[in-house]
């Protein structure tokens, strides 16, 4: 299995017991604090001397810098831990990789420095880039949420290794068995979601599958994060089940037993791509390998459903296993999508409504725009005023008051507006296509044109 970008973190790392470590590059240091303060923490600078060398973190050490990180997280304070170098990349320029934690818990970010993205070229600047990889609220597991490999991997047997391949272990078919497959719509759109950090919002497909002639395996494919909630008329016998997509997948209703390979990209698949849609060419390839024989039918969802096989009569009984319930997969700690987790803020306090008066304070702080320099003479008697404000921006909007995190699914009818009073964070999280007016930096962010 590939390691995602900065897995590997401190996977390559020497630490400097016996003396010293030397000191980081001065361009790093300044790019970095610059970014997280002068009083930010450190929880740990290491120097990777050799770009070939495979050294992990003893498990005290690992502990302390985790302890470190999370002290430092819960209590709203700066931090940063980093290793870096002239060894990890193929030039003596040096370069270095780490996370780093804004002032009160407003994000945790991967970060990356290289002090020579020309790979040695002179270019006049270097080049420091963030990607966000945890946001408040929730304590910090730098390594399952930001891929920071602190300790070796345990060893991985050969059984585990066959697990990422892109096959059933020890699936028997027979003769007869045939392979349908859902094309999906867009799919139920969920309050709850699966896949929090995706920035999109979870939808759920009912599939009722109708084969009772003969064993039955399904493809099932989306692009967006999805529940697939099957159920089956009685005398359907589904054997084998794969799942693949770009986000998080989740399979409800199957009983224990029937095997599930699911495969997505972000997960790091096992099988190649398979979405559904414009990638229908995928499934006979993937159909073949999986089941030794091509897909025999597809069957496109409508409206969040898909019917696979003949139309069902009203006689037939309809059976699903409460083992796996749709509900089983949802994130509790992460806010409901939309409209609904604006709702949460509001009833936990982490928001209120605004008012014109919080309009009337935006724009009585924020610069007053210069008028245009034109070349066109005045009209006598004509006096020209600058349009006022649009103070409407406080409707639908909302003021933030403790750490908040966006839901998923502000876009459309559903994008929202933000007050962020000084002295408060701004929202961690994909804000989407909502407004952010933030009093701290005076800056709007989002469809900013019209106020």
């Amino acid at each position: 299995m590939k390691n995602p970008p900065y897995h590997a973190l401190l996977a390559l790392i020497i630490l400097c017991f016996a003396s010293p470590c030397p000191a980081e590059q001065p361009g790093f240091e300044h790019r970095l604090l610059g970014i997280v303060g002068e009083t930010a923490i450190n929880c740990g600078v290491y120097h990777l001397k050799n770009k070939a060398a495979n050294y992990y973190l003893s498990d005290p050490e690992a502990a302390k810098v985790s302890q470190c990180l999370a002290d430092a997280y819960q209590n709203g304070r700066a931090f940063y831990v980093a290793v870096g170098g002239s060894g990890i990349g193929s030039g003596d320029y040096y370069v270095a990789k780490g996370i780093l934690g804004l002032p009160n818990a407003s994000g945790v970010y991967h970060f990356g420095y290289n002090s020579s993205p020309s790979n040695g070229e002179p270019i006049g600047e270097d080049r420091f880039g963030m990607s966000l990889c945890h946001t408040f609220p929730g304590a910090l597991d730098p390594e399952k949420d930001c891929g920071m490999q602190l300790k070796a991997p345990p060893p991985v047997s050969a059984e585990l290794k066959g697990k990422n391949r892109c096959e059933f272990a020890n699936l028997k078919l027979s003769d007869d068995v045939v392979v349908w497959a859902a094309e999906p719509d867009s799919g139920r759109k969920l309050e709850f979601q699966i896949d929090q950090k995706s920035g999109h919002q979870t939808r759920q497909v009912e599939v009722l599958a109708n084969q009772t002639k003969k064993p039955l395996a399904l493809i099932l494919g989306n692009y967006e994060p999805t529940i697939w909630n099957i159920r089956w008329t009685q005398g359907t016998d589904i054997i084998a089940v794969v799942v693949g997509g770009y986000y998080r997948q989740a399979v409800a209703g199957l009983p224990p037993g029937v095997p599930i390979l699911n495969s997505t990209e972000k997960n790091v698949g096992r099988c190649d791509d398979f979405y559904g849609g414009s990638d229908i060419k995928t499934l006979n390839p993937l159909s073949r390998r999986l089941f030794d024989r091509p897909v025999e039918k597809v069957y496109v969802a409508k409206n969040g459903n898909v019917l696979l096989g003949d139309e069902v009569v009203p006689d037939m009984k309809i059976l699903s296993s409460p083992a796996t319930p749709p509900e089983s997969f949802f994130d509790r700690d992460a806010p409901r999508a939309g409209h609904a987790g604006l709702e949460d803020g509001l009833k936990n306090g982490l928001l209120r409504k605004a008012t014109k008066e919080d309009a009337l304070a935006w724009f009585a702080q924020i610069p007053k725009p210069k008028p245009k320099s034109v070349d066109v003479p005045p009209i006598a008697n004509r006096h020209t005023t600058p349009p006022a404000p649009n103070i409407d921006i406080y409707k639908d909007a909302y003021v933030v008051l403790k750490p908040f995190v966006f839901p998923v699914g502000l876009f459309g009818q559903n994008a929202a507006r933000f007050f962020v009073p000084r002295g408060v964070s701004r929202p961690s999280g994909d804000p989407s296509g909502s407004t952010v007016y933030d009093f701290n930096t005076l800056k709007c962010t989002g469809s900013c044109g019209f106020s």
